[in-house]
């Protein structure tokens, strides 16, 4: 879990692909996609964020629904818009 955790803490907006709707669960809000590299290989990263209707469920109100995936295809240039 910890690992999960920092490489949540380490994305950066460079590392954002793009924003999809999850088409098995359309009435949950949108997933956003990372991709990074992990021992050269490339691995999306999905995430969707969503306010639990139960306040006070170990003290957040948050919860950060992660799956992580090795690509089909190398990651191009072009697949991240906000890479300097």
């Amino acid at each position: 879990m910890d690992a999960l955790k920092r490489e949540l803490a380490y994305l950066s907006y460079q590392d954002y692909i793009e924003t999809v709707k999850d088409l098995d669960f359309p009435e949950k809000s949108d997933m956003r996609v990372f991709g990074k590299k992990y021992s050269d290989q490339d691995v999306y990263i999905k995430i969707r964020v969503e306010l639990l209707n139960n306040i006070g469920i170990y003290g957040d109100n948050y919860i950060f629904v992660l799956s992580f995936h090795f690509a089909e295809h190398n990651f191009l240039e072009n697949d991240f818009p906000y890479k300097k």
